[in-house]
């Protein structure tokens, strides 16, 4: 067993992981989500301190960044408030896969799942969040939602208690290649999204919000779903610093269904994909 001053290393060391080149994942300029809102969220907690986000996929399965697992993590599922979370919403994750091609150095194939002790009982409060409809590619001007309980302000080491959420607008890869934005440090590929949000592009996530999702309406099929992870941004409230996200394209789509098929030789998911996308 640790000890509390372990705990608080693990914990310290786990939140600089979640970071990127002093990057912090946060949502700045959000509200709390509305009751009801985000029951497929999961906060991924180490030492009884949040670290990361999460989105339940599956009763037995959450969908995160490679840069958020660790041993002895804690996935609290199906609550607003994090204090309020019950025993019951609380799981061990006891297996986690990343993903074999990620690269740390420019944050590319950066998704992992975990698995957890035990699945989920799916009611009102916890719900599962399914994985794109639609490999197609998101639109730049296209407005998405993003959640978590990352800092609301750089300098407020203190993470919220309630759910924060706030919508963001996708911005061409062009763009956010430039001189002005990442300078294509690191390059944000075809299967990398841009998004931040109003005022002045600082409407976005931080610290605490690596592996929250990312929720667009897609031009196809004119509904809301699962579109992205959150990854990183260098600057929290910088304007020309906006989130990035792993967009879920149809050779990631592939590898979690396929993964989880693997490991669980549970079929469900794999018919609920096959049933709602086109390839």
């Amino acid at each position: 067993m640790i000890n509390k001053l372990q705990a608080v290393f693990i914990t310290s060391i786990i939140g600089a992981l979640a970071v990127h080149n002093g990057t912090c994942v946060k949502i700045v300029g959000g509200h709390d989500a509305k009751r009801g809102t985000g029951t497929y969220m999961a906060s991924i907690q180490n030492a009884n301190g949040h670290i990361c986000g999460g989105v339940l996929i599956d009763k037995q399965w959450v969908l995160t960044t490679a840069n958020c697992v660790a041993n002895g993590l804690t996935v609290v599922i199906g609550t607003r408030s994090l204090k309020d979370a019950k025993k019951d919403n609380k799981f061990r994750s006891i297996e986690t896969i990343i993903h074999k091609k990620y690269n740390k150095k420019n944050e590319w194939n950066n998704l992992a799942l975990l698995k957890l002790d035990k699945a989920v009982k799916l009611n009102r409060f916890a719900k599962t969040l399914s994985l794109p409809r639609s490999p197609r590619d998101t639109k730049p001007g296209t407005k998405c939602k993003v959640l978590g309980w990352g800092q609301t302000a750089e300098n407020d080491e203190d993470l919220p208690d309630i759910l924060q959420e706030t919508t963001v607008i996708i911005i061409d890869r062009k763009t956010c290649n430039s001189r002005k934005y990442y300078n294509e440090s690191p390059v944000i590929n075809d299967d990398m999204l841009c998004a931040a949000g109003k005022p002045d592009n600082q409407a976005k996530m931080c610290r605490g919000d690596a592996g929250g999702p990312l929720i667009c309406k897609s031009s196809f099929l004119k509904v809301e779903s699962l579109t992205g992870i959150a990854i990183f941004e260098k600057g929290c409230e910088h304007k020309d610093k906006p989130g990035i996200y792993t967009r879920l394209s149809k050779i990631y789509t592939k590898w979690i269904k396929e993964k989880i098929k693997s490991k669980t030789n549970n079929t469900s998911i794999e018919q609920k994909l096959s049933e709602t996308t086109d390839y």
